[in-house]
């Protein structure tokens, strides 16, 4: 405390403004990532998965600023429960020729078992099942430029939440 207290207005001056310059530089830095993040999701596509229980179906939407083109889903494998006994399915999804931007579509899928025998009923009716088992759906997807992300989708509770691949 003896050390502070011979500080001249000079001194002090010199330490505020020292601390000024600190505290700018850490908002410069702020701002650079915030703007980096917002350049990124403005050149990058950005889809949205979503189940709509109304409608009962995967809806995929793009909440970008660029056309999202020759989107491939892959099959997606899912294992339920039914008394007790446990049974696998894959999930095969059409591929989406393009996706304008604020667009959105929902997604048609058939059921096959682990043979990739085609299950019709199931198609019809596994829907209201796949709301609460763990899923993950892995996409294929090039942006206007010819670029192209990988994202798999994993859902956590009732949304989904996607990661770069």
């Amino acid at each position: 405390m003896p050390v502070f207290m011979g500080f001249t207005i000079q001194d002090w001056l010199i330490a505020v403004a020292f601390f000024i310059i600190f505290l700018c530089i850490l908002e410069i830095r702020r701002f650079k990532k915030s703007f980096a993040r917002e350049l990124e999701r403005q050149l990058l596509p950005q889809l949205i998965l979503y189940i709509d229980k109304k409608d009962m179906c995967f809806y995929l939407k793009n909440e970008g600023y660029s056309v999202v083109q020759d989107i491939k889903i892959e099959d997606a494998e899912i294992i339920l429960e039914d008394s007790g006994f446990k049974i696998g399915y894959i999930l095969r999804f059409e591929n989406i020729d393009f996706l304008k931007p604020k667009e959105g579509i929902a997604l048609n899928f058939k059921v096959f078992d682990k043979d990739l025998t085609f299950l019709p009923e199931a198609t019809e009716r596994l829907f209201c099942h796949l709301i609460n088992p763990p899923l993950k759906i892995a996409m294929t997807y090039s942006d206007i430029e010819g670029r192209y992300l990988r994202f798999i989708f994993s859902r956590r509770g009732e949304k989904f939440y996607s990661q770069r691949a």
